[in-house]
C-alpha cells in the first residue's frame, strides 16, 4: 500500500454478501481472488520483497525466516484470520492479509483489519490500481465474520497522494492515522 501509515474504514458488511472466491473469465485471462495456499510462498515472497523495498521501513532487512513463520500461521487456518490471493493467467499477483477482532472498548460487533495488501510493481500502475481494489472487495471475508467495519492500514509511505485516491474509489473514509519518526 502507498501511504504514511494512515487508516481507512469501509463500510459494515453488505445486505448480500458473496465471498466464495472469483471464477476466472473463460479464456482463463480473468483475476480470481482464493486464499492463500502453500504452492503461492515464493511468489507471494517475491511480492512482499518489492513490496518491502518501497516502505519506510527498507532500511531493516527482510527476514525471509518471519516471513516462512507467517506463512506456517495463515495455513493453518486460524480462526477470524484470511490471507487472499489475487491470480492472473495462473499466476500470483497480489496478496491481502486481514484478521477480524472485537474493539478494545466495546461488546459490540468485531470489525476487521486489513494489515497488508501488496500487489507485484513489476505490472502496470493502472493495472495494479485494480488488482488492489479486487482486493479491497475482499472486505466480503469480513462480512462472513460479522464485521461491522474493515480498516485498511497503509504504512509504507511510498505514495500517499496515489494511495488515497485508491482509497477513496472504495468509498474508504479517512480516520487518522499513525506517525513515524
Amino acid at each position: 500500500m502507498d501511504d504514511t501509515s494512515n487508516v481507512a474504514v469501509l463500510g459494515g458488511p453488505p445486505d448480500d454478501c458473496d465471498v466464495a472466491p472469483s471464477e476466472p473469465s473463460p479464456d482463463g485471462a480473468g483475476l480470481r481472488v482464493r486464499l492463500l495456499e502453500a504452492r503461492d510462498r515464493e511468489s507471494i515472497r517475491h511480492i512482499l520483497r518489492q513490496h518491502h523495498a518501497t516502505t519506510v521501513f527498507r532500511n531493516q532487512p527482510f527476514s525471509d525466516w518471519k516471513l516462512d513463520r507467517h506463512f506456517q500461521f495463515i495455513l493453518s487456518r486460524p480462526p477470524r484470520m484470511a490471507c487472499l490471493v489475487a491470480v492472473w493467467k495462473g499466476e500470483v499477483v497480489s496478496v491481502a492479509w486481514a484478521s477480524a477482532d472485537s474493539y478494545m472498548l466495546s461488546d459490540g460487533p468485531l470489525f476487521s483489519t486489513v494489515q497488508v495488501i501488496a500487489v507485484d510493481l513489476e505490472r502496470p500502475s493502472l493495472w495494479r490500481a485494480k488488482v488492489f481494489l479486487t482486493l479491497v472487495a475482499g472486505k466480503h471475508w469480513a462480512a462472513l465474520m460479522g464485521a461491522s467495519h474493515t480498516f485498511v492500514h497503509v504504512t509504507t509511505g511510498s505514495n500517499p497522494k496515489a494511495m488515497d485516491r485508491l482509497m477513496r474509489a472504495t468509498e474508504a473514509q479517512f480516520i487518522g492515522g499513525a506517525y513515524v519518526l
